[in-house]
């Protein structure tokens, strides 16, 4: 019975100081976000016209390579030793070719939206950290959360000051 009281008497210590204190929550869509972010900055199209001319060259080497192993399965039996040896060496160096150029282009995307996405979590930071303390917010979440209450959803003001923030 002792410890029963004893352990209530430190529940409500616990708890009182709690309850006392009106917490303020909010919560951030950090997707939402992004895709507004991306949208003011025109992200996309600036991906898509720096690496829209290295993705037509892996494409040319993509036709060339279906050419060439065409080209061998077709006349396999009517070549000559050597030119068919030529052949397939010819077509492993494509493919070693576009495997390079693919991975680089691959690393040089990632190195951008990497960049990107740097500068934009910290424009977030500094933006929900500042509302935060204009509004008196005591904890603002974004992610592992299964629901969310409308009412302390501010991801429509958050990505309007992020959107001013990344012109």
């Amino acid at each position: 019975m002792k410890k029963l009281v004893s352990t209530l008497f430190l529940l409500s210590m616990l708890i009182i100081p709690v309850a006392g204190q009106a917490q303020k929550i909010g919560y951030v869509n950090l997707n939402i976000l992004f895709n507004e972010y991306a949208k003011v900055k025109g992200i996309e199209k600036m991906i898509e016209s720096r690496f829209n001319a290295p993705k037509n060259d892996l494409e040319k080497i993509v036709a060339d390579i279906k050419a060439l192993e065409k080209e061998i399965k077709t006349n396999e039996l009517l070549m000559t030793e050597s030119k068919l040896v030529t052949s397939k060496t010819k077509l492993k160096k494509m493919v070693m070719e576009y495997r390079e150029k693919g991975m680089a282009l691959e690393n040089e995307l990632k190195a951008v939206r990497n960049k990107e996405m740097a500068e934009f979590r910290e424009i977030v930071f500094n933006v929900t950290k500042k509302y935060a303390e204009e509004k008196k917010y005591q904890l603002i979440v974004n992610e592992g959360v299964m629901y969310v209450a409308d009412n302390i959803d501010i991801t429509k003001d958050i990505s309007s000051r992020v959107n001013k923030a990344a012109k």
